[in-house]
């Protein structure tokens, strides 16, 4: 049976979008003529609401069957929730389960293996598709949603932030889980008609850039000149089919012009390589090497200014599509700020995609100038 599972369709006497309206009318609506709905549990806690879903997520990696498919049906609110997730559903991956994914965004190619299907969704606040929520039917019914009421914060920040609320059931009456499930194929089926009409409609630039935020240090003497840091910057070049730009924020950069007479590649809008050695950058010249050798097209930016704010300006001049800035610029040192050298969500523009990666080489994306930050 069919039920609307958006929540402004179910309003209380005052007109307003009401979670109770909606359990009532569920009630009234999926039960029929029969008894009322069962194994139903109301959920304040969002250390609770989290506990369900991690036994939910273990009992279908759990499972062993041979005669029906392992299925997971998985809102995440948005991509930056799936990125922290990885390492747990690249395990239910690994155990078989086909992982159906919802959420806002388009998930990087090196999270692929998280999930069997991504649903982009459009963003919603009141959609049960945009929800946190879990649902199964083997090897037994259950689903949970917990619906955030938390609105000006909607899908922002972690479960422990202050302000962050959820009201949430789970059920393992089935009367619920099948129009669920049904439901969440039919917006499956029609993100993916979605995707093949963009995917006919548009072609990818062949010209994306990725600047990434370094120093002209040695390897593993600075965070921003980490392997790991280095190796995910790389990474996301390579399967983005996207140049490297390297911006060399050593304060060196900004005191010495050494070069041939009469050069002066600070006025430069970017240097190759060659340059770079005779700027005397050892470091990041052996870094675009590095990146040339893995086949990534790769020019470097001596800023003649500090702060990240130049950088945007660079970046908007170079028409850089993507900034990868290493965490550590969340919460730099007093020199740092002092230089303007941290992330200030003011400051960056919208038309701006930010990543950064932390110390263990993840990735998470800055989305609409907030900080995406761990969800548990």
């Amino acid at each position: 049976m069919k039920f609307n599972w958006n929540l402004e369709g179910h309003t209380d006497s005052n007109g307003s979008p009401s979670i109770e309206t909606l359990l009532s009318n569920m009630d009234i609506s999926l039960k029929g003529s029969a008894l009322p709905i069962e194994g139903f549990r109301f959920l304040k806690s969002t250390k609770e609401m989290l506990g369900i879903t991690r036994e939910i997520e273990n009992e279908i990696k759990n499972y062993s069957s041979s005669n029906s498919a392992k299925e997971l049906y998985v809102g995440f609110q948005n991509v930056d929730k799936l990125y922290f997730e990885k390492k747990r559903y690249e395990t239910l991956i690994n155990s078989g389960v086909t992982v159906h994914a919802f959420g806002t965004g388009t998930p990087l190619d090196s999270f692929q293996k998280t999930y069997t299907t991504w649903s982009d969704l459009e963003f919603s606040k009141t959609k049960v598709e945009n929800q946190w929520l879990l649902a199964i039917t083997e090897p037994s019914p259950i689903a949970f949603i917990g619906w955030e009421i938390s609105t000006d914060i909607f899908g922002l920040g972690k479960l422990s932030d202050p302000g962050k609320m959820f009201e949430g059931f789970a059920t393992s009456d089935e009367r619920v889980i099948i129009p669920l499930i049904d439901h969440l194929k039919e917006i499956k089926i029609s993100s993916s008609n979605n995707m093949s009409n963009q995917a006919t409609n548009t072609s990818l630039d062949a010209d994306n850039k990725i600047m990434v935020i370094t120093h002209d240090k040695a390897e593993n003497s600075h965070p921003t000149t980490s392997q790991l840091f280095k190796t995910a910057y790389e990474k996301l070049c390579l399967e983005s089919g996207s140049s490297a730009v390297i911006y060399d924020i050593s304060a060196s950069t900004l005191f010495t012009k050494p070069g041939p007479p009469g050069s002066d590649y600070l006025n430069n809008s970017s240097i190759n390589i060659e340059q770079s050695k005779l700027m005397g950058r050892k470091h990041i010249s052996q870094f675009a090497s590095s990146l040339e050798k893995k086949g990534i097209s790769t020019q470097i930016i001596l800023p003649d200014k500090t702060g990240f704010r130049h950088m945007y300006e660079r970046a908007t001049q170079i028409d850089a599509q993507t900034i990868v800035i290493q965490d550590y610029y969340s919460s730099p040192n007093l020199l740092d700020r002092i230089a303007g050298n941290s992330i200030n969500f003011d400051d960056i523009p919208y038309n701006c995609n930010v990543l950064t990666i932390n110390e263990y080489g993840e990735v998470k994306t800055l989305q609409n100038n907030k900080a995406i930050k761990d969800i548990a």
